[in-house]
């Protein structure tokens, strides 16, 4: 009995993104990072920055260290100040930009209601995460007991602010990615709802963005 169009290509893209995890894992020893050079050593992920980038060291540290609790960020297990090295755990896995390529309707749609809920989270504490409007490489979505877990990383640009915009620049970013979705066409129509949301940051507010963006989805 051959296989079912549909279900041979959800069959193939399951496989493409097995592979590109096995990858992933095969070249853990030359990762490297835009502003500092990345290291794999003993099961973990050495990331070491130049003297020239100290802020940026300290930046990576207090942002990773104050969003431990919430589990969409790598453990932290040690900082160096005097070498501006950070040891973190490594996570395995596509990353965001792969995972739109690859996946299926239903885990592009989970991964990215969680990385609005992310976006949502660092917008009420007050933080920007300078990648948002461009995070292919920024964030990396892991399998971690079946579930799909999306790791937001690199935080050496990121910033305290009165006025973030991590949902908003993430929301453009699906209207302009997502073509499943046709968003693009109608970006305008995101203005006022932007608009509202910037007003207090509202739950009410932020609601009424995802529901543009995604319906009323069942959980």
């Amino acid at each position: 009995m051959s296989m079912h169009p549909k279900a041979e290509n959800q069959t193939e893209k399951h496989g493409e993104m097995q592979r590109r995890r096995e990858e992933e894992c095969a070249c853990e020893r030359v990762l490297r990072g835009r502003h500092s050079v990345v290291r794999v050593q003993n099961g973990k992920v050495v990331k070491v920055f130049p003297p020239s980038l100290t802020l940026n060291f300290w930046k990576e540290v207090k942002y990773l260290l104050t969003l431990q609790p919430f589990g969409f960020v790598p453990k932290i297990y040690r900082f160096d100040p005097e070498n501006l090295e950070i040891e973190m755990e490594i996570i395995k896995g596509v990353s965001i930009a792969e995972l739109l390529e690859v996946g299926s309707r239903e885990e592009v749609l989970e991964v990215l209601e969680k990385c609005m809920d992310i976006c949502f989270k660092l917008d009420k504490m007050g933080i920007q995460k300078c990648e948002m409007n461009h995070p292919d490489k920024h964030i990396i979505v892991s399998h971690s007991r079946s579930e799909l877990r999306p790791i937001f990383i690199d935080f050496e640009r990121a910033y305290d602010t009165k006025h973030p915009k991590n949902v908003t620049q993430f929301a453009v970013y699906i209207a302009n990615r997502v073509e499943f979705l046709n968003l693009r066409e109608n970006l305008t129509s995101f203005i006022e709802l932007f608009r509202e949301y910037k007003r207090k940051y509202s739950y009410d507010a932020y609601i009424s963005i995802k529901k543009k963006i995604f319906g009323v989805r069942e959980r």
